[in-house]
């Protein structure tokens, strides 16, 4: 840390110039280097990140990069099968912030080494389920924290287009759920779409990119709180994302751009159109997204404060998806959590 910011880094350009272009961005942050193995990534990176060519060292080893720069905080950004050995490397080398892409990673094995790694070295961590740092979610949860609905009750959540894939995109609103339910989940219930009846127990998408190695499937989860989440999500429909928060006393309808809220007069009343309660949504630009996000986790290590997306319930989100294929698998069975180990 010098001149009062952190030093960042990341490692994977693909998706990790968004990561990059926040850094950039940010007023907490230097970003000191990042770290790609395909020389065509590094090369559509600088436009895509925004950021001048050559201006920023790039290394083909990510622990050169974390030793040589004496990175405080990292991005970890490669594939999802992939993030196991550069988190707990980054951990193990002394790194005080990871920020993870999605999911965490693909079995329950590398999950617990995460936790119990970042844990063990008191590293700070987060991982990049995006809309928990998007306004309107956070209002949204805000809300239901206060009460003001009247306690959680229910959760309908839809996912639809070509990427309502479990793990790729699902991932995103699993875990929206779970940070609405605010609780463990306790069990879940699939049904995948038709063709992937016997996807089995593993996953099998190979870096998310194509939508017939990754089913999407209809799940029910019920939360040790009571909460109750349906989860449709199915590829021959629109391309939509929205979540419907029902409790007794109000309703809280949330898509990627817009949030409404109705209130009731008294309890199990009919709903009456909030019009004070508005926010924005997601940014046109994704990277801008990260801003907030990479904000918060300077906030993180520097003040020990709790990140909106911590790596246990990102681990409940994996758990779950795992909890559906095992569902499918035995016959759209109720399948208890947490799972077996």
């Amino acid at each position: 840390m010098a001149n009062g910011k952190l030093r960042a880094g990341v490692i994977g350009l693909g998706l990790g110039s968004n990561h990059a272009y926040a850094y950039n961005q940010s007023s907490q942050y230097d970003l000191v280097g990042v770290s790609e193995i395909s020389s065509n990534v590094v090369d559509n990176f600088w436009d895509k990140a925004k950021i001048s060519k050559g201006s920023v060292p790039v290394y083909d080893d990510y622990k050169e990069m974390i030793e040589k720069e004496n990175l405080d905080v990292v991005s970890v950004t490669i594939p999802d099968h992939l993030h196991t050995a550069p988190v707990c490397d980054a951990s193990n080398m002394g790194v005080k912030g990871i920020f993870c892409e999605k999911p965490l990673c693909i079995n329950l094995e590398d999950a617990d080494l995460i936790v119990e790694t970042v844990e063990k070295n008191g590293t700070k961590m987060a991982v990049d389920h995006t809309r928990s740092f998007v306004p309107n979610y956070s209002m949204s949860r805000k809300s239901i924290r206060n009460g003001e609905i009247g306690g959680l009750t229910r959760i309908i959540a839809h996912m639809g287009g070509t990427r309502a894939m479990l793990f790729r995109n699902g991932t995103h609103i699993v875990d929206l759920i779970n940070f609405f339910a605010d609780a463990d989940p306790v069990w879940v219930l699939a049904v995948h779409e038709q063709g992937f009846e016997d996807y089995g127990t593993e996953y099998k998408g190979e870096g998310g990119k194509d939508p017939a190695l990754d089913p999407g499937s209809t799940l029910i989860i019920e939360y040790a709180n009571g909460v109750r989440a349906i989860l449709n999500s199915a590829k021959k429909t629109l391309a939509l994302y929205e979540i419907d928060l029902i409790g007794p006393n109000g309703r809280i309808y949330c898509t990627d751009k817009s949030v409404t809220r109705w209130l009731t007069e008294k309890y199990e009343g009919t709903p009456i159109l909030d019009e004070s309660f508005t926010s924005p949504g997601y940014p046109e630009f994704f990277g801008d997204s990260l801003i907030p996000a990479v904000d918060e986790l300077a906030d993180v290590v520097l003040n020990d404060v709790e990140t909106s997306s911590p790596v246990r319930r990102a681990r409940h989100t994996l758990e779950i998806m795992l909890g559906a294929l095992k569902s499918q698998d035995g016959g759209n069975v109720k399948v208890n959590l947490p799972l077996p180990r």
